[in-house]
């Protein structure tokens, strides 16, 4: 049977309907005024015949989602594969672009490291959230007043032995804890110490200039590795952008929302974080932390009575 002209020129507008998605998002009368710039009489672009396109481009595998009044197009005819080293590579530039003092130049690498995550496989975009990400150090900053004391630290976290700090908490009081090293970590402009505390088996993030002194033990640490964990939710749109952290990792993905697995930040500070988030995050577990955010909501909501 030869295919007829009508039939012809449907799959002609179904394609010239993919050209507009693969440009970037487009609404239903964003598509209709293209078609009508081209043929300026017809009146067949209506809204249905534009849906019936675009479900015609789900049939053949093509994903959309909706945001607002636009279709964006999630999948795209060509596919990149990337394996763990490819990814960090990328995530470093992403990084270092922020350094950099063009705007311009820092735009355009924006632009296109989002058009090159839009091209990422199945694979790639499952293995982009479960990637530990770079420890990124911001060279802007002078941290030469921190360089002994990041040497000192670092060895004990190689050493693998207990340590006892002296610091002074929030409070500017002097603590005392005993934990375990595990990191130093670049946070913006400051440098932190991470340690596991094995009593409160919790991790611990110690600013460096809150530190007093550090003694090193005679005592292995038992729980190399062992960090607290707590497990979170997000949905809807976060759970489309959220990139993992140091120390998370993906555990599930279920239908516009992602089940998350923290191990190794501090965890008053990822309340504070998953605070940030609203309603599109839930704290699973541990029950302990579900109460302190809740604890914490209701403080805030107080602050508005």
């Amino acid at each position: 049977m030869k295919p007829s002209k009508k039939i012809g020129e449907a799959c002609i507008r179904v394609l010239e309907t993919l050209k507009v998605l693969y440009k970037g998002g487009a609404s239903v009368q964003d598509m209709i005024s293209y078609f009508e710039k081209f043929d300026p009489n017809s009146r067949i672009y209506t809204n249905e015949v534009i849906l019936k396109y675009i479900n015609t481009l789900k049939v053949f595998g093509f994903r959309f989602i909706k945001e607002k009044d636009k279709y964006v197009l999630l999948n795209f005819p060509n596919k990149f594969d990337f394996d763990n080293e490819d990814l960090k590579a990328i995530y470093l530039i992403e990084n270092y672009s922020n350094l950099l003092p063009e705007e311009g130049i820092k735009d355009e690498i924006k632009i296109f490291l989002q058009e090159l995550e839009k091209r990422f496989s199945d694979n790639t975009r499952l293995l982009s959230h479960s990637i530990t990400k770079p420890n990124f150090i911001n060279f802007k900053i002078d941290y030469s007043k921190y360089l002994n004391q990041i040497k000192e630290y670092e060895r004990y976290c190689i050493d693998g032995q207990r340590i006892k700090i002296i610091y002074k908490n929030k409070y500017g009081i002097e603590a005392s804890v005993m934990v375990e090293p595990n990191e130093i970590k670049y946070v913006e402009n400051e440098v932190y110490l991470s340690v596991y505390n094995p009593i409160s088996a919790q991790i611990q993030d110690i600013n460096l200039n809150s530190i007093v002194k550090v003694e090193q033990l005679p005592l292995k640490s038992k729980a190399k590795n062992m960090f607290s964990s707590v497990t979170f939710n997000i949905k809807d749109n976060l759970a489309k952008v959220y990139k993992l952290r140091d120390g998370e990792k993906l555990l599930q993905i279920n239908e516009g929302s992602m089940v998350i697995l923290n191990q190794q930040e501090d965890q008053m500070l990822l309340l504070k974080r998953l605070m940030r988030y609203g309603e599109n995050c839930e704290i699973i577990s541990p029950k302990t932390l579900r109460e302190e955010m809740k604890q914490l909501i209701k403080l805030t909501i107080n602050n508005y009575k």
